[in-house]
């Protein structure tokens, strides 16, 4: 069974993660919040550039609902 994020940190998920957002996962994958809105919340891949984090582009998680996101594993990083 996957483990769970902390109270706080689902609290501030669902208040801070926005687009632009460095996301993490249970799984340990780690991603960009590309869009939320209603219906409809997506998480691109990321890679390193001069030791920053760079989107890809490539869509690696999308959601209904922060519900599902925060379900699924998914947190502000």
């Amino acid at each position: 069974m996957m483990g769970k994020w902390s109270e706080s940190l689902i609290k501030k998920t669902r208040s801070e993660a926005y687009p632009g957002a460095m996301m993490k996962s249970l799984k340990g994958d780690f991603g960009m919040m590309s869009a939320r809105g209603e219906g409809c919340i997506k998480i691109v891949g990321v890679r390193s550039e001069n030791y920053m984090p760079v989107p890809t582009g490539e869509v690696i998680a999308e959601y209904k609902s922060m519900d599902e996101m925060l379900a699924a594993g998914w947190a502000i990083d």
